[in-house]
């Protein structure tokens, strides 16, 4: 016949379980960092561009490159050795990384078009700078909404 388990015990290894869960969901999240990294080299790549400076392009999309491939292979470096299951995000998850990216390309084309209109200097830079703080402001707190989505999933999931 089986054993019984103590209910401490039980408890204690559910506890376990859903801590693990929460880790591998937090090594699958895009770091703060990687944020800042991609909105500074938008606005540094489009400034770059907007000065007509042949040297100053060079530079920029040498730097912008590498950035963006380092950067990105240190977040997949990371992510790689964890599997979560992307059914955790779900409908209102994917949602959420839809609009985060319709408002963050819209506020930028708004902001660069309304200000070239408006004759105003280096236009694209200031529509990369709006979305640079649109990825800075937004980034993380999409990250702790999908966080939240996908903790709630795995518990819905325990039921």
């Amino acid at each position: 016949m089986a054993e019984l388990i103590p209910s401490t015990e039980a408890a204690q290894a559910l506890a376990q379980i859903h801590d693990r869960r929460a880790q591998v969901i937090d090594a699958s999240m895009i770091p703060t960092w990687y944020w800042w990294l991609i909105g500074c080299l938008n606005v540094a790549l489009s400034a770059a561009i907007e000065s007509h400076r042949p040297g100053w392009v060079t530079a920029a999309a040498i730097v912008f490159a590498v950035g963006v491939l380092a950067g990105t292979g240190e977040v997949v470096r990371r992510a790689i050795r964890v599997k979560v299951r992307t059914e955790l995000l779900g409908v209102r998850g994917a949602g959420l990384i839809a609009g985060f990216v319709l408002v963050t390309v819209a506020a930028a084309l708004a902001v660069a078009f309304g200000l070239e209109a408006a004759g105003v200097a280096y236009p694209a830079t200031w529509g990369e700078a709006t979305a640079a703080v649109c990825l800075v402001v937004g980034g993380p707190l999409l990250m702790r909404a999908l966080r939240r989505i996908m903790l709630d999933n795995t518990a819905e999931s325990d039921r």
